[in-house]
């Protein structure tokens, strides 16, 4: 009886200090929601507070890095990264401190077709040989309705001139709406240029969606009462364009001039903002294969 008593101790002396190590370096991992359209960037932030009460040096050992996720199925396969192996930059962390990185896992994680994924943030503390790790996030990727669909071509004079754009307008059922969501994707090269909601869909108020002479998408939807979102996207995913239309005297409603542009006709307008590039797209890959854009970035960031 006192031969078990031992061992017992002992296991039990390793599990407490487990969770005061663990205790002593927090991992937080937040992702805003649970569901999301395949190849909707899927943004993690990652917390990393010192509680140990001295600096944390942390550093990449060989070809482990000190910044990582794990990723696994619903049927409990892991997920490896598009690449293998990355090196980080080393960071200390004072005491008492906390640093934060938010990542986009689909350029780190083939994460795009459907189904559900448990993640989980680690850090690696290569003095000790220990991992840190968050609590698991469950999300779930699935698919909107698509309801318009044009193949064109990319036009002289533009970036992929002479390419394919496959131009899709999605609608999409998050937890307090539908959503309309525009994907733009390269069927030749596999890959997939942008996938990003513009606005909610209002019930009973189809959004109006006109291609101009460069194939450039233009989308006219209610977002609000006499409300109306002017969205103009180009076909490498990026966004040109927001407006915002008031329905004072008539309705906005697009319009295709003599020389073949697309204006807003009616309304009245009542704020530009001009997106920064790219918001809200993703380069992953149809096919799994990154860019080497598409690989993490160096360090976490306070």
């Amino acid at each position: 009886m006192r031969r078990l008593l031992i061992p017992v101790f002992l296991l039990t002396l390793l599990a407490l200090f487990g969770e005061q190590a663990q205790a002593q370096v927090q991992v937080g991992l937040e992702i805003k929601r649970r569901l999301f359209v395949a190849y909707e960037p899927v943004v993690a932030t990652v917390t990393i507070r010192n509680m140990s009460g001295r600096d944390l040096p942390l550093a990449d050992e060989g070809s482990t890095p000190w910044f990582g996720f794990q990723v696994v199925r619903d049927d409990g396969r892991p997920v490896g990264p598009f690449a293998n192996s990355y090196q980080l930059e080393p960071l200390i962390i004072p005491a008492g401190q906390t640093v934060r990185r938010s990542v986009t896992l689909n350029t780190l994680y083939p994460i795009n077709d459907y189904g559900l994924y448990r993640i989980r943030a680690t850090i690696y503390f290569s003095p000790h040989k220990k991992y840190f790790q968050s609590v698991v996030r469950n999300i779930e990727i699935s698919e909107g309705k698509v309801f318009w669909r044009q193949t064109v071509g990319v036009p002289d004079g533009m970036q992929g001139s002479g390419e394919t754009r496959i131009i899709s307008a999605l609608k999409f059922r998050k937890l307090d709406a539908n959503y309309l969501y525009i994907r733009i994707e390269d069927p030749d090269n596999g890959l997939v240029y942008c996938t990003f909601p513009t606005d909610r869909l209002i019930s009973g108020m189809e959004p109006q969606l006109m291609l101009d002479l460069s194939n450039q998408l233009h989308v006219l939807q209610v977002s609000g009462p006499k409300t109306y979102l002017h969205t103009q996207v180009d076909l490498n995913g990026k966004m040109l364009s927001r407006e915002t239309y008031l329905a004072v005297k008539s309705r906005p409603a697009l319009k295709r001039d003599i020389a073949g542009n697309i204006t807003v006709r009616g309304g009245r307008r009542e704020a530009d903002q001009v997106a920064q590039n790219e918001i809200g797209s993703t380069s992953a890959e149809l096919r799994g294969i990154p860019k080497l854009s598409d690989r993490p970035a160096n360090l976490p960031k306070e």
